[in-house]
């Protein structure tokens, strides 16, 4: 009998144990949201997260994120950087380019010859540098080359110095000076000026950084060697520019009209906040607060209504603007974000007299790569709070050493106007996963229930085992 009860025991804690394993393991069914994937076969995809996930996300770190396929198996997934942006590639600008002799007094001749020639007004300098061959008069060696960088005002980029075609080995340092009217010069930059040809191949280097040029710039060196230079270029370094989405943040004006409380998707990964103001030529000054969910450590008072205190920190003051400067429109500045948050709130300097401000929220979106593994189709769940982290990639074992973030990787798709049309029936898979939460609880009760009553009758068994054979005393020995 004791073994009958022991081995139902074991059983019904077997069966406790899996009904927990089964309801920490989510279907797609017990997500908010499920979008459809469209791949371009199995193996290693990339895919970018759009808005709709984030406002689905009920985690911040979206661990409630899955991808599943037809047979609604989770499939690993790893998080990861977006690639690096592109700089734009920038044309060389060709400069003029003059040859100066080697001779010191001739050079400094022909630059104060040049700059008597200098016409100066209010706004520009001109003067006219002969063409690259040099005067009949002038010795043919070369001592420096003399350049007009006045197209280049306020720009940043490299001096590119091109070899000619014909122009023998060299290897030397240079000096980079800089002036203004050709009288007064100052060091720039200085660096290896190189062209070989020992490797089987023309192997250059002829680049130099430089910040705002001056109007006009002159290469020195002294080596006896002259490099032979065939024209100048000047490329401007264009920083990469990259535009983010924008999401628009729904937002309560207070009763007052000097309070603007704004809701914002926590998964959302903001980096800017932009306050768009309605009518033109208005000026708002606001000091924006953020809702800090954690407990306050204030001191409560004993006796008093014990209401919870609700927490805001401020994280900045905005200016926002929409004016016309010179018939063009001008607006503010936003406001940096670097942490995530639930709720906003601006507070500001006067009521609102008008229609509130629109609160944007420029984000940057996620990527992840997942493991495609047939059949398919594919779906991108999100939404569901009570799962953890579902199963993961090794990002730096499986991708390759040059492309740390799967720019090389096929792209999926995600198909956001399915999932918006499938609301309705969303909302009833929801209603449908709840219900089956509330069913699993119930049946975990259950389990424990009989857990409990069968621990009950192996006690009340045992006792009454206990009472019907007492034990043996020595008096009934003898």
């Amino acid at each position: 009998m004791k073994l009958i009860l022991i081995k139902g025991i074991v059983a019904a804690c077997t069966c406790a144990t899996l009904m927990a394993a089964a309801a920490q393991t989510p279907a797609s069914a017990d997500f908010a949201l499920r979008l459809p994937l469209t791949t371009t076969g199995d193996g290693l995809h990339v895919v970018e997260f759009p808005e709709a996930v984030y406002r689905a996300s009920k985690t911040r770190a979206l661990t409630d994120l899955r991808i599943f396929n037809s047979r609604d198996e989770a499939l690993p997934i790893a998080y990861v950087s977006a690639p690096a942006p592109l700089a734009p590639v920038s044309p060389a600008v060709d400069l003029r380019l003059a040859r100066l002799p080697v001779e010191t007094d001739a050079r400094e001749a022909l630059l104060r010859t040049l700059a008597l020639r200098v016409e100066r007004d209010r706004e520009r300098a001109v003067v006219e540098i002969g063409p690259a061959s040099p005067p009949v008069t002038a010795t043919p060696v070369i001592g420096g080359y003399l350049i007009d960088a006045r197209p280049l005002k306020d720009l940043k980029g490299a001096l590119v110095l091109a070899f000619a075609s014909d122009a023998p080995d060299y290897a030397g340092r240079v000096e980079i000076l800089g002036s203004d009217d050709l009288v007064f010069w100052r060091p720039i930059v200085a660096g290896p000026l190189a062209r070989t040809r020992s490797l089987g191949e023309v192997v250059e280097r002829n680049r130099f950084d430089i910040a705002r040029p001056p109007a006009f710039i002159r290469v020195a060196w002294r080596s006896n060697d002259v490099p032979s230079i065939e024209r100048a270029q000047f490329v401007e370094h264009v920083a990469p520019s990259v535009t983010l989405p924008r999401a628009t943040l729904a937002a309560t004006l207070s009763d007052d009209r000097r309070s603007l409380y704004v809701d914002v998707p926590e998964a959302l990964p903001i980096t800017r906040l932009f306050v768009k103001v309605p009518e033109v030529n208005r000026v708002l000054r606001a000091q924006v607060y953020r809702h800090d969910a954690a407990p306050s450590r204030a001191h409560r008072p004993i006796v008093g209504p014990r209401r919870t205190q609700e927490n805001w920190q401020s994280i900045g003051t905005i200016e926002a603007f929409r004016v016309l400067r010179d018939g063009v429109e001008v607006e503010g500045a936003p406001l940096a974000i670097a942490f995530r948050f639930s709720r906003l709130r601006f507070d500001f300097s006067a009521p609102l007299d008008g229609d509130p401000p629109t609160i944007e929220a420029e984000w940057r979106p996620l990527r992840a790569i997942f493991a495609a593994r047939a059949p398919g189709p594919y779906v991108l769940a999100i939404g569901y709070r009570e799962t953890l982290a579902g199963p993961m990639l090794d990002a730096p074992a499986i991708l390759a050493a040059d492309d740390p973030a799967g720019a090389r990787l096929p792209i999926a798709l995600v198909d956001e106007r399915a999932g918006a049309a499938a609301g309705p029936a969303q909302q009833r898979a929801q209603r449908t996963a709840s219900e089956a939460r509330w069913s699993r609880y119930l049946l975990w009760g259950v389990l424990a229930a009989a857990v409990i009553g069968l621990a009950w009758m192996a006690w009340r068994m045992s006792l009454q085992m206990r009472q019907s054979h007492p034990p043996a005393t020595d008096g009934d020995a003898l």
